[in-house]
Order: C-alpha cells, then structure tokens, then sequence
C-alpha cells in the first residue's frame, strides 16, 4: 500500500510507514520533495490551481504501477482510527486497509451532511453557469449516470475532500471515469473575472462526482474520521458540534 500526501509547501510532519509526501503544483514552484505531480511526461501539475489535489490523484493514475493498493490524503487531513489522537500511528495503516478492501471498494471520509442540498452548498463556491455545464457533460458522456447525478445533488450529503484509499485497479476505473468528465468539461468553462477559489473549480466539482459515482455503481464503502493536523481535541469537538447544528458547512 501507499498512500499520497498532496501537499503544497514543505513539512516535516511524522508520517507513518506506507505514507509518502508528493508535492503538488510543482510545475508553477521549485522542487522541495523528490516525488511530485510534474514527474514524468503524463501530469497535469500546471494545472493545480485549478484541479487542487486532483493533480496528484492524476499523477498516482498514470504513474503508480507498483503498488496494489493507494491512497490521496492531504498534509493536514487524514484517515484516522482515532481522530482525537494526533499520532501518525493512529493513521489507517497499511495492515488495516489492506484487510479492508476484501469487503469494500473504498476507505474514504464519512458521508458530510449540509442544511442545504449538496447542489445548493456546492453554489457557494462555483458558479451556477458551470455546474450546468456538468450536468450537461455527464448526461452526455454518461447518461446512465445521471438519475445517481440529480439524487446527490437533490439530497444533503456527500463523500468530501477527494481523500480514500482503494485497489489500484478501482482507482484508475474511478479516476478514467472522472478525468474524462473533466477533460469534456473544461473546453466550455470560462473563468474570466473568477476568484483564485472559484478558480478551484474541478476540484470542488470531483468532491460531488465521487459519491455520483459511489451510488450509480453501488460501491461498498467503510468511512473513517478525518483528523486534522495542528487542531486540538477540543476545537474539533466543537467543530463536530457546529456541524451537527448546521453551523458550518
């Protein structure tokens, strides 16, 4: 197993035995890691600002034929078993996954649930022009997809944060499928005049795409809490507390 940790600036954090830092947008920086997402002649690290962590995820895609099993977390986010524990050994480990995956297809973050449906939170962030443009693109390239699309988007919760572990071969099925949305989709977007968050665009559109693609396809999938590096366990029991309220998305 591997497990990436898209990262964008350089640290020192601990990581555990089967995790590995990649740096991402490499191609816009200088080098601060041997592994990141402008290795190698397939990569779309120039376009991180737009795809976020999605260029990483791209790079384990056509650059990962080793391991069996992979994994995206991102430097300040990960799976954990006890996520009031900030040892690196609380971490899902290899073991565990690995054991896992005979009865799941992913190992991902728990379902977030929002007030608003998932289409209306996701306007909070892009424009309403270029989620038409997706729904457009998926009834086009996929249309069996699309009574999974409109039932995700209708309803109030989601997989967050393109951050799992699975097979590598249910990996490059899920992620074949997504670029290929995303690769139709671009062409037709214009982002004259957006903010650098709007410009984040196919990132925040994959988050929703994930679980699209966890219904249509009836995949089986064990969450797990995140843990958040630097947060006490305090501030992330009350944040659980503001969610539960509807404080915070």
């Amino acid at each position: 197993m591997k497990v990436y940790v898209a990262t964008h600036m350089k640290t020192e954090a601990p990581l555990p035995p089967n995790y590995q830092y990649i740096q991402v947008n490499a191609a816009n920086n200088e080098f601060f890691f041997p592994l990141h997402d402008a290795l190698g002649e397939d990569n779309i690290s120039a376009k991180n600002p737009n795809y976020c962590e999605l260029t990483a995820a791209y790079w384990v895609w056509k650059n990962d034929h080793e391991n069996e099993v992979v994994g995206l977390a991102h430097y300040r986010r990960f799976l954990t078993v006890n996520k009031f524990s900030s040892s690196p050994h609380a971490y899902l480990n290899s073991p565990r996954a690995e054991n896992l995956l005979k009865r799941y297809d992913f190992l991902a973050t728990k379902l977030y649930r929002t007030n608003a449906t998932q289409k209306q939170h996701l306007l909070t962030y892009v424009r309403e022009k270029d989620f038409d443009l997706l729904r457009g693109t998926v009834q086009r390239l996929y249309p069996a997809y699309m009574p999974a699309f409109d039932e995700v988007f209708a309803g109030h919760e989601s997989y967050l944060l393109n951050m799992f572990i699975c097979k590598k071969q249910t990996w490059d099925a899920y992620y074949a499928w997504l670029f290929s949305i995303l690769a139709a989709l671009e062409p037709q977007v214009d982002m004259t005049g957006y903010s650098v968050q709007e410009r984040r665009l196919y990132g925040f559109l994959a988050e929703r795409l994930f679980t699209v693609y966890v219904r249509c396809n009836h995949c089986r999938v064990k969450s797990f809490p995140t843990f958040l590096l630097g947060k006490s366990k305090w501030v992330i029991l009350m944040e659980k507390v503001q969610k539960m309220l509807g404080m915070r998305d």
